[in-house]
């Protein structure tokens, strides 16, 4: 029952996003490909948590690997690459952490909030190195590659 539960999570994050994507103003052939990076992210986010029980880790993985497909499609579909990173990375952005920070305001819970602000800085931190190391990654393989 709990694979059911994560299998129409990974399908409904990816039509969310597919809607998303439309208010990112992306071609309608783009549409279907954004949801299915969207879910690609999730599926491969929940499976890497399952194994390490670690959202940092989980979050730099998952983002790893629809980074190197977004350089991927951007340069075989010769169109940006916003299109792509940015709908593969939703379902991973801390939305949940940053309201239970908030939560944490409204109470007066301060323990409540460090916890949820230095978790939304790590997660954060994941993603933006993530970009950043399959960016330069694909770069110096692209250097390598011409220089041959």
């Amino acid at each position: 029952m709990e694979t059911l539960i994560i299998i129409i999570k990974i399908i409904l994050i990816g039509v969310g996003t597919g809607f998303f994507s439309i208010a990112m103003e992306a071609d309608k052939e783009d549409l279907p490909i954004n949801a299915l990076l969207a879910s690609i992210c999730y599926g491969a986010y929940v499976y890497i948590l399952s194994l390490s029980d670690n959202m940092v880790i989980a979050t730099l993985i998952a983002t790893l690997l629809v980074s190197f497909l977004a350089i991927y499609l951007t340069r075989k579909r010769q169109k940006p690459l916003q299109i792509y990173l940015v709908a593969g990375i939703i379902p991973l952005l801390p939305g949940f952490n940053i309201f239970k920070m908030v939560l944490g305001f409204v109470n007066q819970d301060f323990t409540e909030i460090l916890v949820n602000a230095n978790l939304t800085i790590q997660i954060l931190f994941a993603i933006v190195m993530s970009i950043i190391i399959a960016s330069s990654i694909t770069t110096m393989l692209k250097k390598i590659k011409i220089k041959v």
